[in-house]
């Protein structure tokens, strides 16, 4: 016997596995773009808690899933502190580029986070999530061009992400489709 969308169930969790390689691939562009140690100390400071937390409530850790909405709450102080340190003694140029690359590495964390739900509400978040993740590095890939080392990564990175969600929305359109998969 086999089990119904076996195959379409790989492709979701290869899509998200590559969202998670992306992820990866992204703090590593980020530091190169940066070039700068307090500013990259910075971006982990920003974007490792989030990841930390987002691991933690997959693996359904009672104390954190029962206190999610608190530490989202600090997290999110957090974030505003320090990305309230970074404009007063950096220039306008890398205080953005700080706060973009942070901020895109919140989006891709959130979408990789929902990305093998059922519910339609986090499906929805994934989706926006995903798409507002182009539209917020845009700056960066632009940014990038001059450094054809920096823009090849970053484009691969965007390629690698595309590929990700485009493999899990297939997935559970066919899923859908031959009625496997219902969202809750």
């Amino acid at each position: 016997m086999s089990i119904k969308g076996k195959k379409e169930g790989i492709y979701r969790l290869l899509g998200s596995i590559l969202l998670l390689i992306s992820l990866v691939l992204a703090l590593f562009l980020e530091f190169l773009i940066l070039n700068n140690p307090l500013l990259s100390i910075i971006l982990i400071l920003i974007t490792v808690p989030p990841f930390i937390l987002s691991i933690l409530l997959k693996l359904e850790q009672d104390f954190f899933v029962n206190n999610a909405k608190k530490f989202l709450y600090l997290l999110l102080i957090e974030i505003i502190v320090l990305n309230s340190i970074i404009f007063p003694f950096y220039n306008t140029s890398f205080a953005l580029t700080t706060i973009i690359a942070s901020s895109s590495n919140i989006l891709l964390i959130i979408c990789w986070h929902f990305s093998l739900s059922i519910y339609k509400k986090n499906k929805i978040i994934f989706l926006i999530c995903g798409i507002s993740y182009f539209f917020v590095n845009y700056p960066i890939l632009l940014d990038s061009i001059s450094f054809s080392h920096l823009f090849i990564i970053n484009l691969i990175l965007l390629l690698t992400i595309s590929l990700g969600l485009f493999l899990i929305m297939a997935a559970e359109l066919i899923m859908k489709k031959k009625g496997w998969l219902k969202y809750l």
